[in-house]
């Protein structure tokens, strides 16, 4: 035999092998095969929100980038965020559109993929009787979605804050505009939708909250994988980057530690 005919032999012989082994690959494990089930929010804009009747925000386009990745199919569940991570615990969801903060506790429950994210968070107030700083919280009343880790941050930046929990973030805003809380405690970019919805309503400064992943259930190490794996496609290819600016305010800032942890991901066009 030849040496270009044994080499096209072991050529077409590798190309065979590498076909039998994508034949016999596991699928990636979900509840339902081939169908990914994402918990999401209805009414956290603009992270993750119904609009039309349709679920869409940040982090469901992201999911759905991540979806086709791994050739999963995302199917859409509303559910309130102190139910989530029990949820995808016991399996009713595969994960959730929603960038959940990492804490000790949590990830007791659930394991996370690589970061999506490095949370901030703001106090916002009426214009009317204002706070300036999250500082400026002890001794009020600050509403703070049920279940949320902002919770003891917030404990620990205002330590005489009262905190009264609410379902949503739709529930919290009424109160504070109805004057029932003095504050309301949430995330940069739902604080930055509040305030383009509500001229009367103002923010104090940013006080960081740390990495935030979605989550998935200890027992789905496949799963695990393979979202660590779409994570980082979408990231180094844009799309990360391109939902960041369609869905944050031009002052928006992408985390710098993003860049770090994801090396070769483009930062938006200059303007």
């Amino acid at each position: 035999m030849t040496r270009s005919r044994a080499t096209a032999v072991g050529t077409f012989a590798l190309a065979a092998l590498l076909q039998m082994a994508a034949a016999f690959a596991a699928p990636i494990e979900t509840i339902t095969p081939g169908e990914l089930k994402v918990a999401y929010r209805t009414d956290d804009k603009p992270v993750s929100f119904l609009q039309d009747g349709k679920p869409t925000g940040f982090a469901v386009e992201l999911m759905n980038a991540m979806a086709s990745h791994m050739g999963l199919k995302p199917t859409y569940i509303s559910t309130a965020f102190a139910a989530m991570l029990p949820a995808i615990q016991n399996h009713q969801y595969d994960t959730a559109a929603f960038g959940v903060l990492l804490t000790p506790q949590r990830q007791a429950v659930v394991d996370f993929t690589t970061a999506v994210g490095y949370g901030q968070a703001q106090l916002v107030s009426r214009k009317a009787a204002p706070l300036a700083t999250v500082e400026g919280a002890s001794g009020k009343t600050v509403a703070v979605t049920r279940g949320s880790a902002l919770i003891p941050i917030l404990k620990e930046v205002a330590p005489k804050v009262t905190i009264k929990e609410f379902p949503n973030v739709a529930s919290s805003t009424n109160a504070l505009l109805a004057g029932q809380v003095d504050g309301l405690f949430t995330g940069d970019a739902t604080t930055a939708h509040l305030l383009k919805q509500h001229p009367e309503l103002g923010a104090s400064e940013s006080v960081e909250s740390g990495a935030t992943g979605f989550p998935v259930a200890k027992d789905r190490p496949g799963l695990l994988a393979a979202m660590n794996e779409a994570l980082k496609a979408v990231m180094v290819d844009g799309t990360y980057t391109r939902l960041y600016v369609k869905w944050n305010p031009p002052s928006a800032r992408i985390p710098e530690r993003l860049f770090r942890d994801y090396p070769g991901m483009p930062r938006p066009a200059a303007k």
